[in-house]
Parts: C-alpha cells; sequence; structure tokens
C-alpha cells in the first residue's frame, strides 16, 4: 500500500482550509509522516509607491508575516492537536514557492483546498492549474465541504495504446496506471470507502471505416473490430485489478472489492458524467501530456476533466517528471 513520508499542507489559516488541515493531519497520523503546514504570502513590490523609503517596505511586510505566522500557529494549533506539525510562511508567488519547498524538502504529497470558486470553473490559469501542471509531487486538492472522510473513489486509467503513440509513452501510461491504483486503493482502505475504477475507451478510425467514402468494410464487420478491441480493453483492465493484489494484497483485494467501469467514448466527456453518475467524493487521476511541452504535463484531456468535476481530485505525476520550476 503507498505510504507517505513527508506532506505538505497549505492553508489560508481560516475556515477555507479546514477540510485541507484535517486531511493532511489524518494522513499524517494514519502514514506516520512528517507533516509541514504553511501558508503563502505575496511579496511586497507594490508597497514601494505607497512608502517613503524601501526600508518602511521591508519593516511594514515584516510586521506583515509575524502576524501571519502567529495566525497560522494558532489555526496550527486548533486543528492539530495529537501530532507534531511545523510551519513555516512562504512569500513570493504561491505555486512557484510549493513546488521549490516541494524540490527542496523532498515532499511526497501537498494537501490543499482550491483558491477559487465555484471549484474548478475558474481554475484554468489559476495557481492551483500551475500547481497541477508541474509539481512532482502528488497534488491532493480538496474541497473545503469535504470535513470527513472519502466515502466513494474513482480511478481513472488508460490503457488503450494509440497506433500514433511511440512505445515509450505507452509504458509511462501502464507505470501511471499503477500509481493511480496505488493510490487510490490507499485511500479507499484509509476511509473505508467505496474504490470504483474508471476506463474509457474509443476504436481507432471507426468512424472513417464506417462512414468514410473509400472504406470498403461493411457494417457488420467494423461491429466485429470494435467488440475485438472492446475485449482486448476489458482484458487490459481486468490485468490491471488483478495486479493490484500484487502490491495492496489479496486481502485487502477482497475488502475492497472495487467495481470496475469501462465506457465508450472520450475522456474529457465521460469521467465527469461517470464521477456524477456515481456520486464520487475523490477522483484519482494520472495526469500525461502528449505534446510534451514542459509545463503542460497535465495534458488538455486532464486539464478539461478538472473543468467539469464537483469533487476533490489527486493528481499524479508519472515517475521521474521534471518540474520547469527550479528549487533555486
Amino acid at each position: 500500500m503507498k505510504k507517505f513520508n513527508d506532506i505538505l499542507c497549505v492553508v489560508e489559516a481560516d475556515d477555507s482550509s479546514i477540510a485541507a488541515i484535517n486531511k493532511a493531519v489524518t494522513l499524517a497520523r494514519n502514514h506516520q509522516a512528517k507533516l509541514t503546514v504553511v501558508a503563502v504570502v505575496e511579496k511586497p513590490e507594490s508597497l514601494i509607491h505607497f512608502v517613503k523609503s524601501k526600508k518602511e517596505s521591508e519593516r511594514l511586510f515584516a510586521d506583515y508575516i509575524e502576524k501571519k505566522s502567529a495566525a497560522l500557529d494558532a489555526f496550527v494549533k486548533k486543528h492539530c492537536k495529537g501530532v507534531q506539525v511545523e510551519t513555516n510562511i512562504l512569500a513570493g508567488i504561491q505555486f512557484i514557492e510549493v513546488i521549490k519547498d516541494v524540490l527542496k524538502n523532498d515532499r511526497d504529497l501537498v494537501v490543499k483546498c482550491p483558491n477559487e470558486e465555484p471549484w474548478f470553473k475558474r481554475l484554468v490559469g489559476s495557481n492551483d492549474m500551475h500547481l497541477l501542471r508541474k509539481c512532482p509531487c502528488p497534488v491532493l486538492l480538496l474541497k473545503s465541504e469535504m470535513t470527513g472522510a472519502c466515502q466513494k473513489v474513482l480511478a481513472t486509467i488508460d490503457v488503450s495504446d494509440s497506433p500514433v503513440e511511440q512505445e515509450k509513452k505507452n509504458r509511462v501510461q501502464q507505470q501511471l496506471n499503477r500509481q493511480v491504483l496505488e493510490f487510490s486503493s490507499s485511500f479507499a482502505l484509509a476511509d473505508s470507502a467505496e474504490l470504483h475504477i474508471g476506463s474509457v475507451w474509443d476504436m481507432y478510425g471507426e468512424d472513417f471505416l464506417r462512414h468514410g467514402a473509400f472504406s470498403q468494410m461493411t457494417d457488420e464487420s467494423v461491429d466485429k473490430y470494435v467488440e475485438k478491441a472492446r475485449k482486448e480493453v476489458i482484458n487490459k483492465v481486468d490485468a490491471c485489478v488483478r495486479e493490484m493484489s500484487s502490491y495492496i494484497g489479496k486481502e485487502a483485494i477482497n475488502y475492497i472489492q472495487p467495481r470496475v467501469h469501462l465506457v465508450k467514448g472520450l475522456p474529457a466527456k465521460e469521467i465527469p458524467i461517470m464521477a456524477e453518475k456515481y456520486d464520487i467524493d475523490l477522483i484519482v487521476m494520472g495526469t500525461i501530456a502528449r505534446t510534451g511541452i514542459p509545463g503542460l504535463i497535465i495534458g488538455n484531456t486532464a486539464e478539461a476533466i478538472l473543468e467539469q468535476v464537483n469533487c476533490s481530485v489527486l493528481a499524479i505525476k508519472p515517475e521521474g517528471f521534471k518540474s520547469p520550476v527550479s528549487a533555486r
């Protein structure tokens, strides 16, 4: 089962972050992990226009940091009873400072509530989306209303091998599928939650074969072709589920009894529908881009899903991902 060793919780030191601090404390206790709670403030470059000198600006900022630190300590004391916690105030652009902290201290999980409301509707381009794109460790974004345990967890996996994909990328996706299943089963076991495994597939070239001007195949032949592909997808998903017992154990598999949902269509459309249909509390998803552009690792499909779902999300990067943000 996946184990966390060093957890970073990002808060606002008010009621909007209670879900994040509660979950971080629970995870730290269950995993016997180190927990650090931070708040991020902007640097006071703009203050220079309103004060007489740089020295005065620095003094005002130091006073501000002191007040923020006191508020953070009080917040932690109230919500982190029975757990040893370190606190810190970071200054700068939130996602950059959080990622720098992750890199410097080798954190293996970031927990926070989203900055924007309503939920992910305006997330694209925000600090949270930048964090999801560029943070090297998993990021758990929690709905502020989620103050208790998860009831239903959805693990999203991709078992389709596109002919235009390179073999190396397919191997990365397979490894990412395993990570998703490992993380999702860990959360489901910890909260005694239902585990749902969702996979969306589509038949490459089906539309051309059915409606293309130069296609010679009958509808019956295309149906057989599609059915063969569907069975191959089913076999791959079943293999992924069977493999779970090797890293979480047969007893754990028998206990959570994952429910598998295989849907034909486009992931950006079907995953949000699946999440709503089964009343999912937490989606665990891998984020891997097809473009290879640094900073866009999350990919268009994952972003489209995040903009539509109305539940908490655990986003996972593939092993070996290097953030475009430097620790310096």
